[in-house]
């Protein structure tokens, strides 16, 4: 009988109006911090956050009851395998010029961008150029052609530190994968609940904050594979 309170399943949403919307895929915000919920199948979903100085991530059961999101996550005793440490996503473009750009994106293994992440960049042995990531994780540097080759170090509270070394005279749009660091990446999986108030959903867009938070809605936007 108990099923029967639960109204709509999480992925299919009906309006007033009679429209349904269908949820499948991840969805992320940024804010100080990040999440990423990705759902599969038709009411399952995948948690991965990242919070400053700590990460979570998990799995379970979700839907949709009077405009609130809930994330009811598995109880289980097992380990979740920690996942192969994804590999860059480098994009070159060919240039000319004297200066070249490298435009630097910080994420976890999730996909979920680092704010505020510092961003080095090694040119020999004692010449070095640092920066701060913004909120979405993001560094760009302008750097001299005859600069090359190049190292790049990311570090963050959380992460394990991230390497890569560049050596063409290149443009590159890079997006580096970190491993959270264990001391401070929790499990969910002792049966706990999420619950998120919607403002608005559409098939590319969830606008959705903490139930009884006063904060502004975050926007949860679809990614692209």
């Amino acid at each position: 009988m108990k099923h029967l309170l639960f109204f709509l399943l999480l992925v299919v949403l009906k309006k007033s109006y009679g429209q349904e919307i269908e949820l499948q895929g991840r969805y992320g915000a940024s804010f100080i911090g990040g999440e990423s919920i990705e759902f599969v199948g038709k009411d399952s979903f995948y948690f991965g956050g990242f919070y400053c100085t700590y990460g979570v991530h998990g799995k379970g059961r979700c839907e949709i009851r009077n405009n609130y999101l809930y994330l009811f996550f598995e109880k289980s005793k097992s380990k979740i395998k920690i996942d192969t440490l994804k590999s860059a996503i480098i994009t070159k473009t060919s240039s000319n010029d004297s200066i070249l750009e490298l435009q630097i994106t910080i994420v976890d293994n999730n996909d979920i961008p680092i704010p505020y992440a510092s961003v080095e960049i090694e040119r020999g042995k004692s010449a070095k150029i640092g920066t701060m990531a913004d909120t979405s994780g993001k560094a760009i540097f302008k750097i001299k052609n005859i600069s090359l080759p190049i190292i790049v170090r990311t570090s963050a509270v959380g992460i394990e530190p991230g390497y890569l070394k560049l050596d063409s005279g290149l443009n590159y749009s890079i997006k580096l994968f970190h491993r959270l660091n264990d001391l401070v990446d929790k499990e969910l999986n002792n049966g706990e609940v999420f619950v998120y108030e919607i403002d608005e959903l559409t098939d590319d867009l969830i606008l959705m904050r903490p139930q009884k938070s006063s904060e502004p809605f975050r926007k949860y936007r679809k990614k692209s594979n």
